[in-house]
């Protein structure tokens, strides 16, 4: 009888330590920290008796086709995982898989990261083709087990996979006590990967994602009347509090700037001279923060605009574009200013033509609105197309206006033509290919922005507005390492370090501010200049901008 089972359960038991390592090897791989191997080793065995255990119980031919199902799947979300994570610093999750289309924008840079090595999660399904034809060819008569033995192979499958998630669990209580940390702290996603596996992380998520109704809940209620019952009185306001009141406001947001290329040289070369430039002529806060989930871009924007935290596990661009937010763009509507966004992305990227008239933005140009001059990267619509082009629609414009400028052609995968590389790169810098095309379309969107910049000194709207230059999210190249100018021992810190220019001529608002900020601070510090209250106000940054004034 140990021999009928030794036989029954061959495959599926080797596919099951196979998962193990592969768990393992996505964790080595990818650094994911902790690697607490005692607790993955017992919860990655457990899901892996889950998924592959069954097929003992099942009729031959059935048996490979579920094991290959299986096989295909598991492979298919490693891999999957793995490339996200070298892309975008964090794990995939099941919300995500509705954002499909946006993937185009990312195709050339997740190539980058295919490696040999993922042949490593793709043993599983080869095993299973390898077997299945290996029976065939042998005419191996394969094992029908009996009703007893099912029952008690069952008994064993259940007693493995309650026994592997026990451990896990036990562990979590003897570190913490009843208070266990594995699903409460949330933040830190490479704990949680990194105690029970990615694959166990996923499917947890998305069990948690299918049954939640996303109703508001009473503890939902009583967090905010809490919350709003404990807030603070907003700060009152202080010198700089109007300052730039009736100026219009042009909002720079640039792909994938950190805040590593300010000020930093290659040899005798500075990476960003223009923006460098102009972080001396106004404010420069210099320990300034993205705040973005998955969405990047769409969450900057999103962060930004309304000084609301992005979500967690799926995109307000996406999931909630016909809410109405007290945003920005809507307040300033609402005194009198005009509205527009000039990017040169299609407006159903990142659903911006669904949620930009609910943020309160009159009027968008994008894509078709753009004469390409010449392909570069990934729209074809490069910077200098983008500012030379909309300066006479921005200066058309009724006064005062609010005009967002997103640009894009230091996007991912960093593509630029040979001779708009104009950055000299030291043959000894010790930049990978990578960064190298990084730093060379950081030093391109450079230039297009200081031409913007010079064309508006030549007209009236300069002295008129109010410009803010700021990073979107970090560039995940991990350049402020490879420039040695890491600010923090923690690298997620410094990869989500981007710079913030506020330019407002003659209101004497100068100099390099340190004080921690971020993307949630600046609505209500804009709002502050121009003398408006912003609902829901923030007070960090315009208790900052008092302070400066």
């Amino acid at each position: 009888m140990a021999r009928r089972y030794f036989y029954a359960g061959l495959l599926p038991t080797v596919l099951v330590l196979l998962f193990v390592a592969q768990n393992v090897a996505f964790n080595e791989w990818l650094h994911v920290v902790p690697q607490l191997y005692p607790q993955m080793y017992a919860a990655a065995f457990a899901l892996g008796v889950l998924l592959y255990g069954p097929a003992v119980l099942m009729r031959p031919r059935a048996r490979y086709i579920y094991l290959f199902i299986v096989s295909s799947l598991v492979s298919a979300l490693l891999i999957a995982e793995y490339l996200y994570f070298s892309y975008a610093g964090g794990y995939l999750q099941i919300s995500a898989l509705k954002l499909t289309a946006e993937t185009s924008a990312v195709t050339g840079t997740a190539i980058k990261f295919i490696t040999p090595r993922l042949s490593f999660f793709l043993l599983n399904s080869l095993l299973v083709a390898i077997a299945f034809f290996y029976e065939r060819y042998k005419k191996i008569h394969p094992i029908t087990l009996s009703v007893v033995e099912k029952i008690i192979i069952a008994v064993v499958i259940l007693t493995c996979v309650f026994g592997g998630y026990e451990e896990l669990i036990a562990a979590e209580v003897k570190n913490y006590g009843d208070d266990t940390r594995l699903y409460k702290q949330l933040y830190d996603l490479n704990s949680v990967v990194g105690k029970m596996g990615v694959v166990n992380y996923f499917l947890e998520d998305a069990t948690k994602r299918l049954l939640d109704s996303g109703d508001i809940t009473e503890a939902d209620k009583t967090f905010v009347n809490t919350w709003s019952t404990a807030r603070p009185d907003p700060v009152k306001p202080g010198n700089s509090f109007g300052v730039a009141k009736g100026r219009n406001l042009i909002f720079i947001q640039v792909e994938s700037l950190e805040n590593a290329v300010i000020n930093t040289k290659l040899g005798d070369n500075e990476i960003t001279p223009n923006l460098n430039e102009l972080a001396h002529e106004g404010l420069y806060f210099s320990n300034y923060f993205t705040q973005v989930g998955m969405g990047n871009t769409a969450d900057a924007e999103f962060v930004t605009l309304d000084s609301l935290y992005p979500l967690p596990d799926s995109v307000a661009f996406v999931d909630h574009a016909q809410n109405q937010y007290a945003a920005l763009p809507q307040l300033l509507v609402d005194h009198g200013y005009d509205t527009a966004v000039f990017h040169g992305d299609v407006p159903t990227f990142w659903n911006r033509a669904d949620i930009y008239p609910s943020l309160g933005y009159q009027t968008w140009f994008m894509r078709s609105s753009f004469n390409i001059s010449r392909p570069i990267g990934i729209t074809g619509v490069g910077d200098q197309d983008l500012f030379q082009q909309s300066l006479p629609r921005i200066e058309s414009l009724p006064r005062p206006f609010m005009a967002t400028l997103i640009t894009l052609s230091s996007h991912t995968p960093f593509f630029l033509p040979d001779d708009l590389r104009t950055l000299p790169i030291p043959k000894d810098s010790g930049l990978n290919d990578t960064q190298t095309q990084y730093l060379e379309s950081i030093h391109y969107a450079d230039q297009a922005i200081g031409d913007f910049i010079t064309q508006l000194k030549q007209t009236s709207l300069y002295d008129n507005s109010v410009i803010v230059i700021f990073g979107d999210h970090g560039s995940y190249t991990d350049i402020s390492s490879a420039l040695g100018v890491e600010k923090s021992d923690v690298a997620d810190m410094n990869n989500g370090q981007v710079p913030l220019i506020i330019l407002a001529p003659g209101t004497g608002l100068t100099g390099e501010q340190q004080m921690p900020s971020s993307h949630l601070d600046l609505y209500p510090t804009v709002a502050h200049l121009l003398g408006l209250d912003a609902p829901m106000s923030r007070m960090q940054m315009e208790t900052l901008i008092t302070a400066v004034a």
